[in-house]
């Protein structure tokens, strides 16, 4: 009987010896983990607007509509929008979320400030994307005149034995051509960027998407911000640059940065350009707002 027990006390110590030396071993021994998921970067940006009452009346229902970060992109997925004060996000035909506020009532010269945290996942390349309808992607619209006998006459020489090639070459003609003439509060389009050959990013974006279109190669415009880490947004740091769909994807090209076919992860759409059904933001780049005497300004 002492022998059995004997047995038993050995029996149980060596299982527990072997579980010890089991959950000693590190975790990374072990293999890493597989994910087939492209999105693997986590990414938090954070923005907000003061909203102010410049008159002695008081404003009722006073209304700001403005662009959170793309639902979705090859790139970019928008896991959440935290706001303390109730919004309505509204999608349009593109993707683009738009987040609707509205305040009740704003004293006498009084202010309200709207703050919005919004929490991404990113990939470091991006992944396939089906687009049904390449159509909008390759004919003119306004500032991206594609049609035009001189962006027809420089894009020509341009064009190569494929269309990654022809992209490759486009992108360096603008690298080598177009001077940066600093910030404008105005849309000027494709055509005067290549008349002056400068613009600011806006017009980079516009002629490097026309001269491709005007090359078959489907190409869109985007805006948003170059965030490397977590962020707090300024106005100042709003960029526009341009997309090619290549090899069953949007790839990043932007001429202005230099950057072409890279680092997809540091750029966060805010707005995909493009006609749509629902324009809610009646062309404005980054927000609108009504209101009797309101003044808005987004925070620096």
């Amino acid at each position: 009987m002492l022998g059995l027990i004997s047995k038993g006390i050995c029996i149980h110590a060596a299982i527990c010896v072997l579980l010890l030396v089991v959950s000693a071993v590190p975790a990374f021994s072990r293999g890493p983990e597989k994910t087939d998921n492209p999105y693997s970067i986590s990414r938090q940006i954070h923005y907000s607007f003061t909203l102010k009452n410049t008159t002695g009346d008081l404003i009722e229902n006073a209304r700001l509509w403005t662009y959170g970060p793309v639902k979705q992109t090859p790139a970019q997925q928008c896991v959440n929008i935290e706001t303390a004060h109730p919004h309505e996000v509204i999608m349009d035909d593109l993707g683009n979320q738009i987040l609707y506020f509205v305040i009740e009532k704003l004293p006498p010269y009084g202010r309200r400030i709207l703050s919005i945290t919004a929490n991404l996942m990113m990939a470091d390349s991006p992944s396939p994307e089906t687009v049904k309808d390449l159509n909008p992607f390759l004919t003119p619209e306004k500032f991206i005149q594609c049609d035009d006998p001189q962006i027809i006459r420089t894009a020509r020489p341009l064009k190569a034995e494929n269309p990654e090639k022809t992209a490759q070459n486009t992108f360096q003609w603008m690298v080598n051509h177009m001077t940066y003439a600093g910030f404008s509060g105005k849309d000027k389009g494709a055509l005067y960027a290549l008349e002056h050959k400068k613009g600011d990013c806006t017009e980079f974006m516009y002629l490097y998407t026309a001269l491709c279109r005007a090359n078959a190669i489907p190409a869109r415009c985007v805006g948003g911000y170059i965030c490397k880490q977590n962020e707090v947004l300024h106005p100042a740091s709003y960029h526009n640059w341009a997309e090619i769909y290549e090899n069953n994807t949007w790839q990043i090209a932007d001429a202005h940065k230099r950057i072409f076919k890279q680092n997809c992860a540091w750029y966060v759409a805010m707005r995909i350009f493009g006609k749509t059904k629902t324009d809610v933001m009646e062309g404005h780049h980054r927000f609108r707002f009504e209101g009797k005497g309101l003044k808005v300004k987004m925070n620096d």
